[in-house]
């Protein structure tokens, strides 16, 4: 019954479908889910290590050499220079809404069986550190939250 399902939900001789049909043979399920813990657990901790470095670089950038001396005066200037820079990106480059990490995401859960849009983890990955690493007054745990579940 599996191969049949298999069969029907995929093309043959795919990567996945060899990786499925070997599960089912030689993994049962509680493994299975252990496995996939293991990959999520690791997937989110990369996706929030890139999200912290990222802002962090931004930040150093911006208070760097570039305004060394004059940085105090532009703390007003730089959350709006990113929010402007946040917009650009998500007009032209991800030509999508990028909703809140932690709505959105119990959202997919609850309602579309945990599947996101893939422009979501990525918008997220973009435009969070940008807008906290200019000095917005947002946090990264949404992001981080909506990361590993959007790989999938």
């Amino acid at each position: 019954m599996q191969d049949f399902l298999v069969d029907l939900i995929m093309p043959k001789e795919t990567i996945l479908k060899k990786v499925l049909v070997w599960r089912a043979k030689y993994i049962s399920h509680r493994q299975f889910v252990y496995i996939l813990s293991i990959v999520v657990g690791f997937t989110s901790g990369v996706g929030a290590v890139i999200l912290k470095n990222l802002t962090h670089f931004f930040q150093h950038i911006l208070e760097g050499n570039l305004v060394k001396y004059y940085h105090h005066a532009f703390y007003f200037l730089f959350p709006i220079l990113g929010l402007t820079i946040v917009y650009f990106i998500m007009k032209y480059i991800i030509r999508n809404k990028v909703s809140h990490g932690i709505p959105s995401t119990l959202y997919a859960i609850s309602k579309r069986k945990g599947i996101m849009k893939q422009y979501q983890m990525f918008g997220s990955i973009l435009t969070a550190p940008l807008t906290v690493g200019f000095g917005g007054s947002v946090g990264l745990e949404g992001p981080t939250v909506a990361t590993p579940l959007e790989i999938y």
